[in-house]
């Protein structure tokens, strides 16, 4: 019940930001943009950036201390970890692939999107060595196949403990 009272508040909070910063200034005719620039120093946006500022450092304080409350498992933190990569890529693809789409036309005349082509090129060579670095490490001396870091994990736990195989979230 806290949990969802949490989200619930959150998302109330995020859309009052929202429409406080809209300042219903609008155009009569509406067929031409206003020529006017606009202020980013007005109160509205500043408190929209002032609650932002307050939601991402909630969260990111959220999410740093749950490992002192919550017990992970492997699988957790590597499915956590797909996802923060997704969230670099997608971000890094957004931000940074139109500009050098737009640099590689001023270089050249061809109409082709290499920029695209590379990063593509970039994503299935680094995909192709992470197969190739699982295959060759699956065919070593411990014989199976799966996460490698898990694998150099349980190595290193079990000459450590034992053979003791326990979680690396778990704490005694």
């Amino acid at each position: 019940m806290p949990r969802s009272l949490l989200s619930l508040s959150l998302l109330l909070l995020a859309f009052a930001a929202v429409a406080a910063a809209h300042g219903g200034d609008h155009d009569d005719d509406g067929d031409e943009p206003s020529s006017d620039s606009v202020d980013l120093r007005t109160k509205p946006l500043i408190l929209v950036k002032i609650y932002c500022l307050i939601l991402v450092f909630v969260g990111t304080f959220i999410g740093g201390v749950s490992p002192y409350f919550l017990k992970w498992n492997e699988t957790f933190l590597v499915l956590g970890t797909q996802f923060a990569g997704g969230v670099f890529m997608g971000t890094a693809m957004m931000h940074f692939l139109s500009d050098s789409n737009e640099t590689f036309g001023d270089l050249t005349s061809v109409e082709y999107p290499f920029a695209f082509m590379l990063a593509c090129a970039g994503y299935l060579t680094t995909m192709f060595a992470d197969c190739l670095v699982s295959y060759v490490y699956g065919k070593g001396p411990s014989g199976g196949g799966g996460d490698v870091e898990l694998q150099a994990n349980m190595q290193g736990k079990s000459s450590s403990n034992g053979g003791n195989s326990e979680s690396l979230g778990q704490v005694r």
